[in-house]
């Protein structure tokens, strides 16, 4: 008796651990089965503040570069909110990168982001909207995660209940010649009727493992064109929030302009 329950206890034993066994066989983080899919790479994308093409100064550093109309400037503070970040294929088909939102702080250095699983084809470009729709941009900003981009306390750039987030937020000091006194300039893009669309043109075949988008973004053409002759003077409009009459058409003005701002280029 005792011997035949012995052996009936070792059966289910046997049992138990080829059970255990097979379930182990089948673990997707087992190493046979977490191996890279081939199918996808990693991006590595990079939005970088620039003015005429060169790097901006780093913080802490007053040196004034020119723009249009012959003014001087330098930027103290500058950061976007972007929303519909994706990829753009060859199809016209979209991939979303992460879940579309990011915040890029340009003087503080959150511009570099990684996103994996991104299916290997030819691209045609990237694109991405500054500010957000209304049900977003008016929504409860407080149901955004602690460490997500639209969490009014990560990113600084929340109006409050009735206006919403601030879009783009550029501050800065200029001169109206080299030996003049430095004065302040503001430009905060906010409001749905100032939701920009942007489309940069790519036309690249991203079948490596990983890849390095640069975006480039130039502060001084958001303020004019010198060979058109025509953009924003500070010594006239130094300052828009977006709100009035003079303030939105110098707002107009600002993303008018910035659609020349932006380049990008496959860095490896």
């Amino acid at each position: 008796m005792h011997k035949g329950r012995r052996l009936n206890i070792t059966a289910l034993f046997l049992l138990f651990a080829w059970t255990i066994s097979s379930c182990e066989d089948n673990n997707p983080g087992d190493g046979g089965n977490n191996k890279t899919d081939d199918s996808k790479f990693e991006l590595q994308l990079s939005f970088n503040g620039q003015i005429d093409n060169e790097p901006l100064p780093p913080v802490g550093q007053s040196v004034f570069k020119t723009k249009y109309g012959d003014e001087l400037f330098m930027i103290t503070n500058w950061a976007m909110i972007f929303s519909d970040l994706a990829l753009v294929t060859e199809d016209d088909d979209t991939v979303r990168l992460g879940d579309g939102y990011q915040w890029v702080d340009l003087r503080y250095n959150r511009n570099k982001f990684t996103y994996k699983g991104i299916p290997k084809q030819r691209y045609k470009g990237i694109q991405f909207t500054m500010g957000l729709d209304s049900a977003v941009n008016h929504g409860d900003p407080s149901v955004w995660a602690a460490d997500h981009p639209l969490n009014p306390l990560m990113n600084g750039l929340h109006w409050g209940w009735s206006g919403g987030y601030i879009f783009q937020a550029m501050d800065g000091r200029y001169k109206v010649h080299e030996d003049s006194f430095a004065y302040g300039f503001s430009y905060h893009t906010a409001t749905m009727q100032f939701v920009t669309r942007y489309f940069l043109p790519l036309e690249e075949d991203l079948s490596g493992d990983k890849h390095h988008i640069a975006v480039n973004i130039n502060a001084d053409r958001f303020f004019g064109n010198a060979s058109l002759n025509e953009g924003i003077l500070f010594a006239d409009d130094p300052v828009s929030h977006s709100e009035g009459d003079h303030e939105e058409e110098a707002m107009r003005k600002f993303l008018d302009h910035s659609l020349y701002g932006f380049r990008v280029n496959l860095v490896e």
